[in-house]
């Protein structure tokens, strides 16, 4: 008999082309996320981990600052070059940098980079040197090459010059030729030049950052690096090999944020997917009623009508998985694609193909789908022979008592673990975010639970409303979808948990835009802000600072930069090994809006001022005397005084030291300035002094003049540009919850055979069918939206209220996003009802009725 069941599921399998298409899609759209997000995360990792060691092939040992040093002094390097057992040495160092034509029209590399490293030929090179394709290599200071293929993007010919910009100054390069590196993109400028040139420009002649070697010949690189750490114990000596390693290391360590990124909005798919492979199997289930009792009364046991529906299941998920492993190899060619059009080409790093990316979305696929399968099957083997008899699925009772009971305590029990994360203000931000996030998931599972409940008081007013004008047939679409509430809220569920992810994540772009806006408007007083590219991200020139006081109009200028000292060995921001303190030259009142709870703002001598919470953390007063410290850079320090205690400022969040005072231990090189704030003296208007400002700066390329209202503005272009990101993400859900629409109207259509048969029979006409279908469509998805936002809006409310200790204290709801949504369901609803609906008119009445 278990043979026989096999061959019954077999042929039920190929008997429903359909049914089996509409199941594996749900399979394949659940998996292809995961498979694609590991499979591009692995072709990152292999791209760049070839790129980093590449630039180790061929380097014996790297010798580098040890502690309490910046650089390398020129006396140690040359003392490396004459060492025992040293073949050659190479002077490593890289600039970041901004080209322009020397008209000063910058060259815009969108998402690509410029920078300046060292050029050193094949018989000099410590490793491997690049290839001169076209010209010759720089041999004087200021000759540059360049990767010939940004060089034919961006139309930069041979001898052409070009203005250079850093934030130490401004150079001029002559580009004598061109070198082919696979690693390089095209849409980064990468200048390579001669040692004596990077000295001149990036050094400060004293020093270099760091220098490679190679071992003469029968010296093992081991050797050599032991050698060096012998003769020179105060630098930091390691072979190439294990630099390549931790380099390696540290780019997985960075992309295993994009990995984690990815596959939480696979799981997000796979989860919307999990909830249409359930209800599409109860539907089919639910259908196959009478074949079940058939079986049964010829002999089938309840555990053999189970493990039937089980086999189905396990195909049904293996096939869809292996489609959708495909489907994901197809997601990361598009991505790679899409980057390559949008100046952002990867290198060719295949398409990420491993056995993790493989079996994994395989064996998550089959999982799930079987554990989606259980309860349906599980319910097929409890159908009893007598049930042959009856004329219909609908027939049979649909108690919703107990799902609705669990469901609500659910749902409370939620509220509670919400209620408690929100209100829990000595809890930290971890743990109240914890709570609010199991909150989340139980809302969901409640939803789901009680949503056939819900739906009765919402789905049958909504239809009647909008099946108004169209007469019977509409209040014919009201009555389907309240018949069977268990149908119409799992078809809208998916649609619900999509538009839910879509309001959170709106709630909380539309917050961080309102937060920006309020922290400009209300932080920043000065009445104009100098900044690099990307707000600070590239800092401004060194003598910027110094030279606006002599423009027209300028009253106070103050500068802000993050420096690495510590006071009292404690960094100000700490960024994994790195530290940095805020350093101001001048008032840092005239930039920012401070109020002192104690002292003066004033940065006067060795002075510093601390926000009040981390004054009364430490038990700090005003005049009492902290030490400032450059951890790894010197080994001196400097007693200064704390002059002020300041409340709480959003931009200012550790103790702020005085530029006079941070140069007294690190080297001009180590002060990246983010802005500096200028205050007219009364002499001009404001549009007269941007003038002047602008005059002054635009000989440095890079500097950009911006009001608070552009720097905010500013910044909100780049917060929509990561929400844009989220939302193509989150899109893959709503395709999804679409599909499902469409999937659950198939298979309602398909059991529905009878009676639509029945209705043409008796006159309705086709487009009359349709327009039903139609409307049981928009009914559900209006219905799902609805609760999406309202779920949406209450956890988003949750989450932000919990965040609001990192700055997110203004919670603002995007009312157009929500009133795009209840009008993009109506269209979902509509364009998911078109094929299932154009199936139902066609539906021959006497075959029908006859089935």
């Amino acid at each position: 008999m278990r043979s026989a069941m096999t061959r019954v599921s077999m042929r039920n399998i190929v008997a429903h082309k359909l049914r089996l298409a509409l199941t594996i899609l749900a399979v394949v759209l659940g998996t292809a996320f995961i498979a694609g997000s590991l499979m591009f995360t692995n072709m990152l990792d292999r791209t760049f981990s070839s790129a980093v060691s590449s630039q180790f092939d061929g380097v014996d040992a790297v010798a580098g600052p040890g502690e309490n040093m910046a650089a390398l002094p020129n006396e140690v390097v040359d003392e490396l070059r004459d060492a025992p057992g040293v073949d050659k040495l190479n002077i490593e160092g890289s600039a970041t940098v901004v080209a322009a034509t020397t008209e000063g029209d910058p060259i815009q590399t969108g998402q690509g980079g410029s920078t300046a490293t060292i050029y050193y030929p094949a018989d000099e090179s410590v490793g491997q040197a690049a290839e001169i394709v076209d010209g010759r290599a720089p041999d004087a200071v200021g000759e540059a090459v360049l990767n010939q293929n940004a060089a034919g993007k961006y139309g930069i010919s041979l001898d052409q010059q070009l203005t250079i910009v850093d934030q130490a100054g401004r150079q001029t390069y002559t580009v004598v030729g061109f070198y082919n590196d696979e690693v390089a993109q095209s849409a980064s400028l990468a200048f390579q030049i001669s040692p004596e040139s990077f000295r001149e420009f990036y050094t400060d002649g004293a020093t270099v950052p760091r220098v490679s070697l190679s071992a003469a010949e029968g010296i093992a690189p081991q050797q050599l690096v032991d050698d060096l750490r012998a003769a020179h114990p105060e630098l930091k000596i390691d072979t190439g090999e294990v630099l390549a390693e931790e380099a390696t290391k540290q780019v997985r360590d960075a992309l295993s944020f994009v990995s984690y990124f990815l596959i939480a909005f696979g799981l997000v798919g796979l989860l919307v997917g999990t909830f249409l492979i359930a209800n599409t199997f109860s539907m089919i289930v639910a259908q196959r009623t009478k074949e079940f009792a058939l079986l049964r009364a010829l002999g089938a046991s309840k555990s053999q009508i189970t493990r039937s529906v089980s086999v189905e299941a396990f195909i049904v998920g293996l096939l869809g998985s292996v489609l959708g492993v495909i489907a994901g190899a197809g997601l990361v060619a598009i991505i790679k694609a899409v980057m390559g059009a949008n100046d952002m080409p990867l290198p060719d790093g295949g398409l990420g193909l491993s056995a993790q990316a493989v079996g994994v979305p395989i064996v998550v696929g089959v999982v799930v789908t079987l554990l989606s399968a259980w309860a349906p099957a599980r319910k097929a083997g409890q159908v009893q022979p007598v049930e042959a008899m009856r004329s219909s699925e609908s027939a049979s009772p649909q108690p919703l008592r107990a799902r609705t009971i669990a469901g609500v305590v659910i749902i409370a029990v939620a509220a509670v673990a919400a209620a408690t994360g929100v209100s829990w203000e000595e809890g930290t931000t971890a743990n109240r975010a914890i709570l609010v996030g199991t909150a989340a998931v139980g809302v969901i599972a409640g939803v789901f639970l009680a949503g056939p409940a819900f739906s009765l008081p919402v789905v049958p007013p909504l239809g009647r409303l909008i099946g108004a004008p169209f007469g019977a047939m509409g209040r014919l679409a009201s009555t389907n979808t309240r018949r069977n509430p268990r149908r119409t809220s799992a078809t809208a569920f998916a649609l619900m948990l999509g538009i839910a992810l879509v309001t959170v994540i709106g709630m909380l772009g539309a917050s961080m835009k309102q937060s920006v806006a309020d922290l400009t408007k209300n932080e920043i007083t000065a009445e104009y802000v100098l900044t690099g590219p990307d707000t600070g991200a590239f800092p401004v020139p060194a003598d910027l600072p110094g030279r606006l006081p002599g423009v027209e109009g300028v009253g106070e200028v103050v500068s802000y930069s993050e420096v690495p000292i510590a006071v009292n060995d404690e960094f100000g921001y700490q960024f994994g090994p790195y530290g940095a303190s805020p350093v101001f030259s001048g008032d840092p009142a005239e930039l920012l809006s401070l109020e002192m709870v104690d002292g003066t703002s004033k940065l006067e001598g060795d002075t510093v001022i601390a926000p009040e919470a981390w004054a009364k953390e430490r038990g700090w007063s005003v005049g009492d005397t902290v030490t400032i410290s450059a951890p790894g850079i010197s080994p001196e320090t400097v007693e200064a005084t704390l002059g002020g205690i300041f409340a709480e400022s959003n931009v200012i969040k550790a103790p702020a030291v005085g530029l006079d005072t941070a140069m007294k231990l690190v080297p001009s090189s180590t002060v990246k300035i983010n802005m500096v704030g200028v205050n007219g003296d009364g002499t001009a208007d404001a549009g007269q002094l941007r003038a002047n400002l602008e005059a002054e700066v635009k000989p440095d390329i890079i500097v950009q003049v911006r009001s608070t209202d552009e720097m905010s503005g500013q910044v909100m272009g780049m917060i929509d540009q990561m929400l844009f990101i989220l939302y193509a993400l989150l899109s893959l859900a709503v395709i999804i919850a679409i599909l499902g629409i469409v999937n659950t109207l198939t298979l309602s259509v398909i059991e529905r055979r009878q009676e639509i048969g029945m209705l043409r029979a008796v006159g309705s006409k086709r487009g009359q069918v349709r327009t039903m279908i139609i409307l049981e469509s928009v009914q559900m998805a209006i219905f799902g939206a609805l609760f999406g936002i309202l779920m949406g809006l209450g956890l988003g409310w949750a989450f932000l209220t919990v965040l609001a200790d990192q700055g997110l204290k203004n919670i603002d709801i995007p009312w157009t996003l929500v009133g795009v949504m209840l009008a993009g369901s109506i269209v979902v609803g509509i364009l998911a009802a078109l094929w299932p609906a154009q199936r139902a008119a066609k539906t021959p009445p006497l075959d029908a009725i006859s089935d």
